[in-house]
Order: structure tokens, then C-alpha cells, then sequence
């Protein structure tokens, strides 16, 4: 779930001014530090996730998280 909402978190990490600019959150994603992880639970409660499984052929091929 990190990889696939890193951009988001790097924004938020600098919003929030863990981080003063983007090579600073970039590298706190990398090393996983704490706040990493709480920043990732709001955005993850914010976004939710699309998974298709391709052919979909009807719409059960289609799951929400």
C-alpha cells in the first residue's frame, strides 16, 4: 500500500511539515519511520481502491477495499 500511495504521502509528510521538502519525504517513505505509517492510514480511509481483474466480463470482476 506504500508504493501505490507514496506520491500522496510525500504531500502529505510536507503539508504536515514532517518533512521540509520533497528529497526529506522521499527518504522518511524509504526508511519507514512512524509518522510514514499514520499519514498512510488517513490517506488510505480517504482513497479507496479499485481492483479489476482482468477480462471483466461482469461487474463481480470489479473489488473495493
Amino acid at each position: 500500500a506504500l508504493e501505490l500511495f507514496k506520491p500522496f504521502v510525500i504531500k502529505r509528510l510536507i503539508e504536515l511539515q514532517h518533512s521540509q521538502n520533497i528529497k526529506a519525504a522521499k527518504r522518511a517513505v524509504e526508511r519507514t519511520r512512524p509518522e510514514v505509517w499514520d499519514v498512510l492510514e488517513e490517506i488510505i480511509r480517504e482513497r479507496p481502491v479499485l481492483l479489476n481483474r482482468a477480462p471483466t466480463l461482469h461487474r463481480l470482476g470489479i473489488q473495493a477495499f
